[in-house]
């Protein structure tokens, strides 16, 4: 058996997903599970949101099958919470002590191989070659680009957006019929104490040669501005003409965000997996996507070989 652990925000649960996705095909005979409990305790942004975007799409691939505790005990050697609500925050505290004394008996590694992304980074080829007579229970975010790279006309067949309706619709029409190209600006928690010192907040020394880059690839572009802060966008790029600033999409809705960018000739995106969906997904087969040489304040961004992706 393989499960493996989603977290996060959405940009990380498709990327944890995708991994999920690969599992599946890599071991057709093989039971591959989600374990989607860590939202029961800390929901981040809007939660756990695969199954409610992406699930009975018409004419969507998505298939998601979820651990139950006991298939979550067996692989990993850890008791996970038995139910969400007002009360799950208490038995996750009170499971603590239980839980590490089963690690230091060694109940982990008698339940098999753990991969964890968090704190070491595990090779691609190892997921290409698991002992499947063996259970795995795998975390991390898996987002460097050989994990979706060669699977991304696979991932737009399972992660099929719902149509647009109303604005949306009349939005996504626009972007249709122009040179559209979508600018994503990351605020939100990365102005909190939790994440300040590890993200950049990316300000026109990004976004403005970002632009220029577009120029040099797209005639009469026209700018279309997505942000949580859309007071602060407004102020911020006073200096860009022909732009929208999209601010129609919040709370459950905010993923529509993604699915508007994906309409995009181009997409200008932040470091942030949001947007980074947003292009890997994107509808255009010429598109192209500027990104940031720096995502974090400690390392540089990764370099993209797909076609049409640009370092800034």
């Amino acid at each position: 058996m393989i499960i493996v652990r989603f977290t996060s925000g959405l940009g990380n649960q498709m990327f944890q997903y995708n991994l999920y996705s690969f599992l599946k095909t890599r071991y057709p005979d093989t039971k591959v599970l989600a374990d989607t409990r860590w939202f029961y305790t800390d929901d981040e942004h809007h939660g756990f949101e695969l199954r409610r975007i992406f699930e009975n799409v018409e004419g969507s691939a998505f298939s998601f099958e979820e651990a139950s505790v006991s298939d979550i005990y067996k692989v990993s050697g850890q008791i996970a919470t038995p139910f969400r609500g007002p009360f799950a925050r208490g038995v996750k505290f009170l499971l603590g002590p239980v839980n590490r004394k089963l690690r230091e008996a060694g109940k982990c590694e008698k339940a098999g191989i753990t991969y964890d992304q968090l704190t070491k980074k595990t090779p691609f080829d190892v997921f290409c070659n698991l002992d499947v007579s063996k259970n795995h229970y795998i975390f991390g975010y898996f987002t460097e680009e050989v994990y979706y790279r060669d699977r991304i006309d696979r991932l737009k067949k399972e992660l099929k957006f719902p149509p647009l309706t109303g604005e949306n619709a009349g939005i996504a029409d626009k972007m249709k019929n122009e040179n559209s190209v979508s600018i994503h600006v990351r605020r939100g928690d990365y102005l909190s104490e939790t994440y300040s010192g590890q993200f950049l907040l990316l300000g026109q020394e990004y976004y403005r040669p970002a632009v220029e880059k577009v120029r040099e690839h797209i005639k009469d572009p026209k700018f279309y501005i997505f942000s949580e802060d859309a007071d602060f966008v407004r102020q911020e790029f006073s200096w860009l003409e022909d732009k929208t600033v999209v601010d129609i999409n919040r709370g459950n809705d905010s993923f529509r965000d993604m699915q508007l960018m994906t309409k995009c000739k181009a997409n200008i995106i932040a470091n942030s997996t949001f947007s980074q969906w947003a292009s890997i997904l994107n509808e255009n087969n010429e598109h192209i996507t500027v990104y940031p040489d720096k995502y974090m304040t400690d390392e540089d961004t990764q370099m993209r070989l797909l076609p049409g992706w640009i370092r800034v």
